[in-house]
């Protein structure tokens, strides 16, 4: 199997089976009886595939190849940004200078993020909501933080301190 074929089916499961065990809850809820669990599965299945063909054409799309603006991309991978509520799908790239978030076109707040290392002063892994391990949070000189959600956090916390490593 490529991997694209199995990132493909490893997104499909994650987001539809939840999703489909929701919906087969709200469809017994509402009275459908022995087509619960059909229609729960259907429904699963569908938003999961969707979702995964999604990802993937926005991987596509905003994927770097070669380097960003002409530095070398150490790491980079999907990933969802806190902005004033809104979680903002797109790519998250780090170079020895920066890094960067360019959310797709499908949020309401369009602008990039840019950090310098320079401001960064430390990366760590955190949980979404508090339960889900998949947050990690870039806290700046400032004193501020941002927060994103990705996949191989521990990754990407690694890679940060990494690169800050050789900026000192």
């Amino acid at each position: 199997m490529t991997a694209r074929a199995h990132r493909i089916l490893r997104t499909a499961a994650l987001t539809g089976v939840p999703f489909g065990a929701f919906m087969g809850g709200y469809f017994a809820l509402r009275g459908a009886g022995g087509g619960a669990l059909p229609a729960g599965v259907v429904t699963g299945a569908s938003f999961g595939l969707i979702m995964a063909l999604f990802a993937e054409a926005q991987r596509r799309r905003l994927q770097v190849t070669g380097d960003l603006d002409g530095e070398a991309v150490l790491h980079q991978g999907p990933a969802n940004h806190w902005r004033r509520g809104e979680s903002r799908g797109g790519w998250l790239v780090l170079t020895r200078a920066r890094l960067v978030f360019r959310a797709h076109g499908k949020n309401v707040q369009n602008a990039p993020l840019v950090l310098p290392l320079s401001s960064v002063r430390a990366a760590e892994a955190t949980r979404s909501l508090g339960i889900v391990p998949n947050g990690l949070r870039v806290h700046l000189a400032s004193g501020e933080a941002e927060s994103f959600v990705v996949s191989g956090r521990s990754d990407w916390v690694v890679e940060i301190t990494h690169a800050l490593e050789k900026l000192a």
